[in-house]
């Protein structure tokens, strides 16, 4: 577990970030079920609270489904967002309460898949979209496989440093995604790297040409670079949440082959890989980024 010393944020610029923390404590006190309720409200009130992100969904949404109309695209916003607000509960009560609150709702088919790709002694890559249930994730993985992390680190010290805490109680090791070196040492070491490559990224830090729901974006090629380096197994992993937060489904899916003499079309396997697991799902996948930002000045970009 990585240390948190409280006393190096008691500075009134992380009030705010502390208050949020104290939120999350009360919000875990009450009953399960309760705290996933208030989630939904949340999310709910967070939908017309910041309009700023929910044109982003929308826009996200609309490339997504072009097919749909506005109040189609405006209803899956909601749903997008109460899910969100499930997230919040969910990530007050794996921070503040056992991770045995949440065990007896989850179920992790595919277990034997992961179990027989790490007895080959190969590092594996576990390969997984931003689903909402990103952080439940972590702890239900963890609680049985030592796994390490790879994370995007926050801008606020405050909230990063209590993340980097937090989610040291369930996973064995967490990986800056700049830090190739580090996930491809645990890979040689036979270890379990868990990977999320689905957020826009830029030339500069690897970001190649790739389609993305048939719009043009650039796409982390870390996922193929590093699986051609250690030769690790990639195993697909999905996510799946009940509309009320009552069961919690983990699919491990079987190893998939990348093309690893062509990283652009490896990479666009990948993209393809999460597009057919979020259209089975779409209200449970993190909209609110801006996926689409266009991959050169020649492409127009729709979040203006």
């Amino acid at each position: 577990m990585v240390d948190f010393v409280w006393r190096d944020y008691l500075s009134p610029k992380h009030w705010p970030t502390l208050l949020g923390f104290s939120i999350f404590w009360l919000l875990s006190r009450l009953p399960l079920n309760t705290q996933l309720a208030i989630g939904r409200s949340l999310g709910s009130l967070l939908y017309y609270a910041i309009p700023a992100r929910r044109k982003i969904t929308a826009t996200n949404l609309s490339f997504a489904y072009p097919d749909d109309t506005p109040t189609q695209i405006a209803a899956l916003s909601k749903r997008v967002y109460r899910h969100i607000g499930m997230a919040a509960a969910e990530t007050a009560s794996l921070w503040f309460r056992p991770w045995s609150l949440f065990a007896p709702r989850v179920t992790i088919n595919g277990a034997n898949v992961l179990d027989d790709a790490v007895a080959t002694g190969n590092g594996v890559i576990l390969l997984q979209a931003h689903f909402s249930t990103i952080e439940l994730c972590g702890a239900a993985m963890g609680s049985r496989w030592p796994i390490a992390a790879v994370y995007d680190t926050p801008k606020n010290p405050l909230y990063a440093a209590y993340l980097l805490h937090q989610r040291g109680r369930h996973l064995v090791e967490l990986i800056e995604n700049r830090d190739i070196r580090k996930m491809v040492k645990r890979l040689r070491q036979g270890g379990i790297v868990w990977f999320s490559p689905d957020q826009a990224v830029s030339r500069a830090r690897g970001g190649v040409d790739t389609t993305y729901f048939q719009q043009a974006v650039l796409t982390s090629s870390g996922t193929a670079r590093i699986q051609k380096m250690t030769k690790a197994t990639v195993l697909p992993f999905v996510p799946h949440r009940s509309e009320d937060g009552s069961r919690y489904t983990l699919e491990i899916l079987p190893a998939i082959t990348l093309d690893d003499e062509n990283i652009e079309a490896a990479t666009q396997q990948v993209n393809h890989l999460f597009e057919s697991q979020i259209v089975y799902q779409p209200e449970q996948y993190f909209w609110v980024h801006k996926r689409f930002k266009p991959p050169t000045t020649k492409h127009p970009n729709p979040y203006q």
